[in-house]
């Protein structure tokens, strides 16, 4: 059988967060910092104080707007040429998103990303299997700082053909980015056959930032997949205690979702977090605390009951090395999360709190979704794996090796592959120079990068694509 999906909340308590959001969200109201945006709540019945800018919304407004959001919908490749079920999967794997600095494969200092290495990243993703949606692993340094998730974006779509994830800050951006991903589709409509998935964050605690409550707008018009992603920080910007974050993690997530719904019904909506505590004495945010991953959990079961498609971050870690807390950080908050049954988990090839990416992270935390994914698998039991007649043909002292039963299992998975995970005994380790799985994982990152060439974009894509970000730019001296 399969292992159980975990759980952390009864449904009463569930049913408590759902009551208490929706009671913050008709008394107390978010503050949304845009006219367009208030006039939109206000046309819906909900009271708006345009003085203050504070939005109350109706219980029986969001729940109408919960119930018109799609449980489940298809994810397109940049070809369109294969798509994702998105909504009932457990756990597709993206690469992760915004990074700032890169590691130097030669100095091991970390340093600012280009927007070449940002290509590289989503190369990498585009050859390992269990990475599923390739993300804007960091933004490139080296390009106009008003336009640089432009340019990761460029960088991206022509060095993968998976579906994509990417975050932009403000109205202007988003607006620039769906011209771009329009080009990609061929003009068809997004909603129809999408092939990205675009995320935003309100500011917590309750707050709308006017460029991102426009930016919702603009993508809701389109259709797009939108994933909200609040990160309260526990203690700071929500309550200190894990429900309070819960609630308000989930006030914030259905202020967002009754827009796309006004918008446009049927807006694809992800139920997203980036879960996040606080260090008090040393005044640090962590992603990389068994807080989080309580969080994590209960979040999943939120989203599953409002039949809503999930994300969280994971492959976590505050550690700013490869090390062993790199390690045991990770491994805990992806089975956590996966083992939640969340449909999608960003982050892979991310430490030092986000903010630092590596290619060799990369492969190692693909290698370690490779294994979590076996274990979620459990143990199949039935007629065939009980092996009742081939234990009798080998009968004793003899080797299952030649098998056609062996032969069949190794093909079916009945064990996890790995590629860089070091498994060699001791005298034929030490004979290949004692590589750690980081060493492994750095040589197989530059054959992939060297050997592996993803289909580009067309030329007249990317000349397009192109004119649009030298458009963008303009505006900027």
């Amino acid at each position: 059988m399969k292992l159980n999906q975990t759980e952390v909340l009864s449904n009463k308590e569930i049913i408590k967060i759902d009551e208490t959001s929706k009671e913050i969200l008709e008394e107390t109201g978010v503050k949304v910092l845009s006219e367009n945006a208030l006039d939109i709540y206000k046309q819906a019945g909900c009271k708006v104080d345009y003085d203050k800018k504070i939005v109350k919304v109706p219980s029986k407004l969001v729940e109408r707007c919960i119930k018109s959001c799609p449980s489940e919908y298809k994810l397109f490749s940049r070809d369109k040429d294969s798509y994702l079920d998105f909504g009932k999967n457990v756990g597709y794997c993206a690469s992760g998103h915004n990074a700032i600095y890169m590691l130097d494969l030669e100095t091991l200092e970390r340093r600012p990303a280009t927007k070449e290495e940002v290509g590289n990243f989503a190369k990498i993703s585009d050859a390992l299997d269990n990475i599923h949606i390739v993300g804007v692993e960091a933004m490139p340094q080296d390009v106009h700082p008003k336009s640089s998730i432009l340019h990761a974006i460029d960088a991206v779509v022509n060095n993968t053909n998976k579906h994509i994830f990417y975050s932009p800050e403000n109205v202007d951006e988003t607006r620039a980015s769906l011209e771009m991903l329009k080009i990609i589709n061929d003009g068809e409509r997004l909603q129809k056959t999408p092939i990205a998935i675009c995320q935003l964050s309100p500011i917590s605690p309750l707050t709308w930032s006017k460029g991102t409550i426009e930016a919702v707008t603009e993508v809701s018009k389109a259709g797009l997949p939108l994933c909200f992603l609040p990160q309260p920080y526990c203690g700071v910007t929500s309550p200190i205690t894990l429900a309070g974050t819960l609630v308000t993690n989930n006030a914030e997530t259905l202020s967002g979702l009754v827009l796309t719904q006004l918008i446009n019904e049927g807006t694809p909506v992800i139920y997203g977090a980036a879960w996040t505590t606080f260090e008090m004495n040393k005044g640090t945010v962590l992603i990389g605390t068994p807080e989080r991953c309580l969080l994590s959990v209960g979040g999943s079961q939120i989203a599953k009951y409002y039949k809503i498609p999930s994300h969280c971050i994971a492959f976590d870690t505050d550690s700013n090395i490869y090390d062993e807390q790199n390690g045991f950080e990770k491994i805990f908050n992806l089975i956590a999360t996966l083992q939640s049954g969340i449909n999608l988990v960003v982050n892979a090839g991310m430490f030092s709190t986000g903010m630092t990416v590596s290619y060799e992270q990369l492969i190692v935390d693909a290698e370690m979704a490779s294994f979590v994914y076996r274990y979620l698998k459990g143990i199949e039991v039935n007629k065939d794996t009980l092996s009742k007649e081939v234990i009798k043909k080998v009968g004793q002292h003899e080797s299952y090796m030649m098998e056609p039963q062996t032969m069949k299992y190794i093909r079916l998975g009945e064990h996890a592959p790995y590629k860089v995970s070091n498994r060699d005994v001791y005298e034929n380790w030490k004979s290949k120079g004692k590589p750690s799985i980081t060493d492994n994982a750095r040589k197989l990152a530059l054959e992939i990068i060297k050997d592996h060439n993803p289909k580009p974009l067309t030329k007249i894509k990317q000349g397009k694509l192109r004119e649009i970000i030298a458009e963008f730019e303009s505006q900027f001296k």
